[in-house]
């Protein structure tokens, strides 16, 4: 292995202030832990998304062994608030810090033995407030061991010393944190270690994980699970009321063919007495037409819990076409939000004399409620697995026969490509639903050829969670990635047994 990990931050979703959405998605298989507060916010570099850590947060992770020797990289951005030092990387045996790297109040890196309030081995020159800069190591981990360490592609400091706090000569973990005050941003996170041809060195180019999605079918065997309208993961932590005899829609254009069977929407409150109807709405010149269908009355609701509206008759929906979609409530209650924006259309609506056809007088722009649409019917596989973030149970596609696979066409990668092309990883959110045991593996095909990359036969969990294989060169040609050959490869997933 020279791969260890990678991660770009990019697919736990856009701009994101839900911590608790932030944290159970951080954990689930990428991360083994996270505390405090954690957001999803603008890239550090030119594509995605990056990460910011708040005032006592720590990020770790456990990694697959013991390594006596790490390389690596992490772009970085602090204010340099407050009185404490943060630690922009810490290398791990268990829970005790070998040593760390960490930035002052001051701007200026060190590399201690131990935490934070270690033994300083070596310093850099001030960084600025507020700006970004990338940063790589090359760390043996001894009582006399050789280190190095770079900014932005220029050697900060080097030397021999001790970078161990237990009597272990190795790291298998490793972690980012902020003390009592202060915060900070990553993106663009590299991991490797020095036993292969390729990646066993540092990069010095200034590297960004770029994260692209799954944009057609290739060769598709597994089967439609279910599939979503919008998305089911809120990223605000706030809620609103959804006022009484209110009607409240948005606008959806579905990637992919499609029939509208329900609508969920999420309070956050329990009653037992609300009622609700689902609703679905064509479009006219950027406003809700004619009624297209409306639902049966839901009674009573749980906090926390979807709530389920029906339609009488399903809807198709066709591929390309905008839909107006939402619900009826005949009581203000409690509901989760989608996010912090004001993007969901109210009408007054009178419950009891059932949908308008169509929707008519004023209008009023309201809180992002979180509600979606769950499709069946849907033909085309890569439209359930390419929602960023993932969402899990309501979309998903699955299958039980040994050496089944999916495999997709992704969207290419940014203009103007990139010139090199270090690593591509496959990752997918997946998880067993049956009994027994099943391993699957992630998939590239470049050419005529099918690799299981860095890792196959991986065990599947119960839980949704993140699995992850590397390919650092093309295994149609054993050659480096070109951004050429890459856009035109297919990954996906594959049953092994």
């Amino acid at each position: 292995m020279a791969v260890i990990f990678t991660e770009g931050f990019d697919k736990y979703g856009g701009v994101n202030s839900n911590t608790s959405v932030v944290l159970t998605l951080l954990a689930a298989g990428e991360w083994t832990s996270a505390a405090g507060t954690h957001t999803i916010v603008a890239p550090l570099s030119a594509t995605g998304q990056a990460y910011t850590l708040g005032t006592s947060s720590s990020l770790v992770k456990t990694l697959p062994t013991n390594y006596s020797r790490l390389i690596g990289g992490i772009r970085f951005n602090s204010p340099l608030a407050g009185g404490n030092a943060a630690t922009l990387m810490q290398f791990r045996d268990g829970a005790t810090p070998q040593c760390s790297i960490t930035i002052e109040p001051t701007g200026i890196i060190n590399l201690r033995n131990g935490t934070v309030a270690g033994t300083i081995l070596a310093s850099s020159a001030a960084v600025a407030a507020n700006s970004t800069h990338y940063l790589e190591w090359d760390i043996t981990f001894g009582n006399s061991a050789a280190y190095q360490v770079w900014l932005d592609g220029v050697s900060a400091f080097s030397g021999t010393g001790d970078t161990t706090g237990t009597a272990n000569n190795y790291a298998n973990g490793i972690a980012i944190a902020v003390g009592i005050t202060g915060s900070l941003t990553f993106d663009d996170l590299y991991l490797f270690d020095s036993t292969s041809s390729t990646n066993n060195a540092v990069l010095l180019t200034s590297p960004r994980i770029e994260t692209t999605f799954p944009a057609s079918d290739s060769a598709v065997q597994f089967a439609f699970g279910a599939g979503i309208l919008g998305s089911s993961v809120s990223k605000s932590s706030n809620v609103s009321q959804p006022a009484a005899n209110g009607l409240f829609l948005r606008s959806y254009t579905p990637a992919a063919s499609g029939t509208l069977n329900s609508i969920s929407i999420v309070p956050a409150i329990t009653n037992g007495t609300i009622n609700y109807r689902g609703v679905v709405y064509a479009n006219s010149s950027g406003a809700p037409g004619s009624l297209m269908s409306s639902g049966t009355t839901v009674t009573g609701c749980t906090s926390g819990v979807p709530s389920i509206l029906p339609l009488t008759t399903p809807q198709s929906l066709t591929a390309g076409t905008t839909y107006w979609i939402g619900f009826m409530v005949d009581t203000a209650v409690n509901t989760q939000l989608l996010d912090g924006g004001n993007n969901t259309t109210r009408w007054t609506a009178t419950f009891g004399s059932g949908a308008p056809n169509p929707p008519s007088g004023g209008t009023t722009t309201v809180a992002n409620y979180l509600f979606w649409g769950n499709l069946t019917g849907i033909a085309a596989n890569y439209d359930e697995v390419n929602n960023n973030p993932p969402d899990g149970q309501y979309s998903y596609v699955y299958d039980s026969v040994v050496n089944h696979e999916d495999l997709y066409a992704f969207a290419p990668l940014s203009s103007p490509p990139p010139g090199i092309v270090h690593c591509v990883a496959v990752k997918a959110y997946a998880q067993k639903s049956d009994s027994g045991t099943r391993t699957v593996s992630m998939r590239t095909k470049s050419g005529a050829t099918d690799s299981a990359g860095s890792l196959a036969g991986q065990a599947l969990g119960t839980s949704f969670g993140w699995l992850a294989s590397y390919f650092p060169t093309d295994p149609n040609s054993g050659a480096a990635w070109s951004a050429t050959t890459l856009n035109a490869a297919t990954s996906g997933f594959k049953i092994d047994s």
